[in-house]
Formats: structure tokens, sequence, C-alpha cells
């Protein structure tokens, strides 16, 4: 009986993997049917089909959302990253031009400081004999100071040393700002497509080189509005449907839904099934194809497993009956030679009491006729 028993469960479990995988098919059959361009809506289809399709429905414009929105959370995601790229390569090359710049201020400076610069640049830096001629006369003054210091008495140097301190000071300070300067001037030359007139040897590989900067810079920059557009597009479409915090919250919110959804729309895709698998042709006058078929015919082949395993529990709690009632048999048969056995003890018990009732009657009768004889003597 316990070896039915357990067989019992054994089989009880398969019978729960084949309903789970029979529920599965039936989802499975329920959404191919209704997938047909004439699904089946006859009998009681008809009342099973109509619920599933407006949930169906419901389902499908929920993944029609959530694709919506990863699309242009994937876009923003994807322009944001660009736009970091684009950024650190921007000024990367902004930092070069802005080197480019001042190598040809410098250039500039120089060649206006030697007399050779051309008239076409110096038409276009008006400040640049302004700004040497301070710092000449910054030079100038000095270098007047220091000689004055040296050449004059000690009482009189300490004023000296304080003005050629106070122009030096004067002079770093120009240092200084000659940095920006020279960008400055640098970039005016640059825009005004004048660096080839400088004298300079280095004047067409800095042109080559301002080019080529100035175009990648442009190309970036104009990409980076068309990002930007493109992010503020994205913005404006996730306003339209309602998104105005995180996307990826909107997501999952949406995502849950769906799953809620999707198990209510395969419950419905089961009830329908089975209305289906209850007719005895439900594929007459119905044009199906072999996916429906073949998922149709699995589930009748499910079925008949589950009717074998059923019988097979069936013949295994008969067994265990017979086994049951084998062993009440049994138990009431010895039951019935332990009884055997008392009746057997108490006849000998009753043959021994007779006996002994025998013996006291004989007992008695020979006290009788003892008694008798006495009383005729004594007559």
């Amino acid at each position: 009986m316990g070896r039915q028993r357990s067989q019992i469960e054994v089989v009880e479990r398969q019978i729960s993997v084949v309903d789970h995988d029979m529920e599965v098919l039936l989802a499975e059959l329920g959404m191919h049917v209704l997938s047909l361009r004439q699904p089946v809506v006859t009998g009681d289809s008809a009342s099973a089909y109509q619920p599933l399709v407006k949930e169906k429905s419901v389902l499908d414009d929920l993944d029609a959302r959530i694709l919506h929105l990863q699309q242009i959370g994937q876009s923003l995601q994807d322009a944001n990253t660009s736009i970091g790229t684009i950024r650190s390569k921007l000024t990367l090359h902004e930092q070069s031009l802005r080197v480019a710049y001042s190598r040809i201020g410098v250039i500039a400076w120089e060649e206006a400081s030697s007399g050779v610069l051309s008239d076409a640049i110096r038409g276009i830096l008006p400040k640049v004999n302004e700004m040497q001629d301070k710092v000449a006369a910054l030079r100038a003054e000095k270098d007047s100071a220091n000689r004055r210091s040296r050449e004059s008495l000690s009482l009189f140097r300490i004023p000296l040393k304080m003005h050629e301190y106070i122009v030096s000071r004067r002079l770093d300070k120009y240092a200084r700002g000659h940095e920006e300067f020279f960008v400055d001037t640098g970039k005016a030359i640059a825009e005004a497509l004048a660096i080839r007139h400088l004298a300079s040897s280095s004047a067409v590989s800095l042109d080559t080189e301002y080019h080529g900067l100035s175009q990648q810079i442009a190309a970036w920059k104009e990409e980076l509005s068309l990002l930007q557009q493109q992010i503020s597009e994205d913005k404006s479409r996730l306003e339209e449907v309602g998104v105005a915090g995180s996307v990826e919250r909107k997501v999952i919110e949406l995502q849950n839904s769906r799953k809620e959804q999707a198990s209510l729309v395969s419950k419905l895709a089961v009830a329908y099934a089975r209305t289906i698998c209850l007719q005895e042709n439900p594929w007459k006058m119905v044009e199906v194809n072999a996916e429906t078929l073949r998922c149709y015919d699995q589930i009748r082949r499910h079925e008949r497993i589950r009717g074998q395993l059923e019988k097979r529990i069936d013949e295994l709690r008969i067994e265990s009956t017979i086994g049951e009632l084998v062993l009440l048999i049994e138990q009431d048969e010895e039951r019935i030679m332990h009884i055997r056995q008392m009746i057997d003890q108490h006849n000998r018990q009753i043959e021994e009491i007779q006996r002994s009732i025998i013996l006291n009657r004989e007992k008695i009768g020979e006290m009788k006729r003892s008694l008798a004889s006495s009383l005729e003597r004594e007559e």
C-alpha cells in the first residue's frame, strides 16, 4: 500500500506537469486562432472570443506605448552620450585652435617688431604698433631707472629701485596680458584669411591647421545643434504622451501594467481555446495554418497522456484498495483463529467442569446411600 501511495504521488506530479504544459499550449492556441484571418467564433467560442479581442487590444496598446517610450528614451540617451563625446572633442580642438591663434599672434608680433609685417595684416591689427610702443617705452623707462640707480648715490638708490620695480611689474602685467592679446591677434588674422600674408615659413602649415581645426569645430557645433534640437523634439514627444518625469520610471510602470494585462489575456486565451477543443471539428470552414494545427495536435496528445496517467492512478488506487482488503481479510482470519483457539480452550474447561460435576454427583449418591443404610440399622 505504501508503494502504491508513492507511485500515485509520482503520477500526480506528472499530471501537474502535463496540466501546466496544456495551459501554455491552450494559451498559445487561443492566440494563434485569434490571429487567423477567420477565427473560430461558433457556439461557446463566440462568447469567449469577444473579451479576448478586447483585452488583447489593450495589451497591444501597452506594447506600443512601451516601445515608443523606449525608443524616445534610447534616442535621448544616445543624443546625450554623443553630446558628451562631441563636447570633449570640441574642447580639445578649441584648445588646439587657441594654441594656433597664439602662435599666429606671436609671429605677427615678432614680424611687427622686426618691421616685416605685411600691410594687409597691419591694417587688420591697428593696436600692434600701439602695444609695441607701450612695451618699448616701459623697457626704456626700466633701463633708465636701472642706469640711474647704478650711477646715483646710495641715498637716492632706494626710490630709484622702487621705480624700477614698479616699471618691471607693469612690464610683467603686459607680458601676462600678451597671451590673450596674441590669441585675439591670431584669431583676427585667421578669420580675415590673412595667415598666408605672414612672412614666417610656418604660415602655410598654420593656415592648413587653422582651416582643418575650424572646419571640424564648425561641423561638431552643427552636430551639437542638431542633437540639441533632437533632444528638444524628443522631450516634446514625451510631453505629448503625458510623460513629464523620468522615462525609465514610466516604462517600468507600463511594464508592470503590461504584466498584469498579459496574465489576463493568457487566461482569456486559455478559456477561448478550451471552447475550441470541445468542438468536434473546430476547423470546419476555417482556413488554419500549420502552426495552429501543430499546437492543437499537441493539446490532444497531452489530453491522451493525461487520460493515461489518470487511468494509471485509478489502477494504483484499485491495487491499493485490494491490498487494504487483503490485509483486512488476513486480520479477520487471524481473529477467527484466535477466537477458535479460545473456544477450544473454553470447551476443554467445560469438559473439565462437567467431569467435576459428575464426580461430585457420584459422591453425593454414595453419601446418600451410606446415610440410608445407617438409618435402617438404627431402626
